[in-house]
């Protein structure tokens, strides 16, 4: 892991959102990272069922500031981050963030 890196978490009850965030800093121990929220594009895509997209990391959220969570490194090597993050207008939630592998996400929604 390293400054730059895009983690990405998947969540919903009955839909799929995806919420993308930044590593912007390591702390000197690697046991935690600084992280800024990125808003996403939509990927044109074909066949998809409606109300439903593609989408990838675009910009950091300015906004938002920053944020602190916790690096999970797994058997495999595989890197997560955990922790709470800004969500919905000042609100926070937990989240489990797994690294972003640069292809598109599949998200749906309602509305």
């Amino acid at each position: 892991m390293k400054q730059g890196d895009i983690f990405y978490e998947s969540w919903g009850y009955d839909q799929t959102n995806i919420d993308f965030c930044q590593v912007i800093e390591i702390s000197p121990s690697g046991k935690t990272v600084l992280c800024q929220m990125m808003t996403q594009k939509e990927v044109p895509s074909e066949g998809l069922a409606p109300m439903s997209e593609y989408v990838m990391p675009d910009k950091l959220f300015p906004e938002d500031g920053t944020f602190r969570l916790y690096v999970r490194v797994h058997s495999n090597g595989d890197v997560s981050l955990v922790g709470q993050y800004p969500f919905c207008r000042g609100d926070k939630r937990m989240g489990y963030f797994t690294e972003w592998e640069g292809r598109p996400l599949y998200q749906s929604h309602y509305h």
